[in-house]
């Protein structure tokens, strides 16, 4: 549905109450901000939604996973996932990122040794030594979701997590401007170039074409 036909109602409204049928040059400009940011925060709807998401496989079988990307339903941050098919994935900040690589060799270390690890939190990792599985929880009470990591899965994620997490500091230093240039290109049929002040890691063109995609 294009812009116009949204704003018909507005416009439509404005006549009953005793306004002009005909839209001034101010009412046409405030209502085309006001489109543009309602398309932006339409994006926010849908928890599912990443932008720019890059997967990292834990495994040769690409059935453990390990994605980064902006979640514009919280707002465009940057968050790094783990999950598997059939387990609903837990979606870690830039704060949980930095807990969980400090954390990860001591983890491998104690499952290699049949040895009992843990750390609490919002953000928890115990180990399940018969098993050697790490057992990764984000959350409290009803919100709490877990995921399950084999010793190999954890082990590739060690030699992998260095790049992850460079990748997620990139995305948070670029968060604002993603979120400037959705606002900008949303009503867009055309490219629309990125201002000369634009993150450099971040590629614009993807960025627009997912947009498109979304809308």
């Amino acid at each position: 549905m294009s812009a116009r036909k949204r704003r018909a109602p507005t416009d439509a409204q404005a006549a009953t109450d005793g306004g002009s049928s005909v839209p001034t040059r101010a009412d046409v400009s405030v209502l085309e901000t006001t489109g543009s940011y309602t398309e932006a925060t339409s994006l926010l709807l849908d928890p599912n939604r990443v932008l720019l998401r890059r997967v990292f496989f834990l495994d040769p079988d690409k059935t453990r996973y390990n994605p980064v990307g902006y979640y514009p339903s919280r707002h465009y941050q940057p968050l790094v996932e783990i999950g598997t098919p059939k387990q609903h994935p837990i979606l870690l900040s830039n704060h949980h990122v930095t807990t969980l690589a400090r954390q990860l060799t001591a983890q491998v270390d104690s499952l290699w040794r049949d040895e009992f690890y843990v750390w609490d939190g919002e953000f928890a990792v115990h180990s399940a030594t018969p098993y050697k599985t790490a057992i990764f929880t984000l959350g409290v009470k009803q919100n709490k979701k877990s995921v399950f990591l084999k010793l190999q899965d954890l082990r590739f994620l060690t030699y992998i997590f260095p790049i992850v997490h460079k990748q997620l500091a990139k995305y948070t230093e670029a968060m604002a401007d993603v979120m400037t240039y959705v606002l900008s290109a949303i009503n867009s049929i055309t490219y629309v170039p990125p201002p000369l002040s634009g993150n450099k890691n971040i590629l614009y063109y993807q960025l627009f074409e997912e947009i498109k995609t979304l809308m």
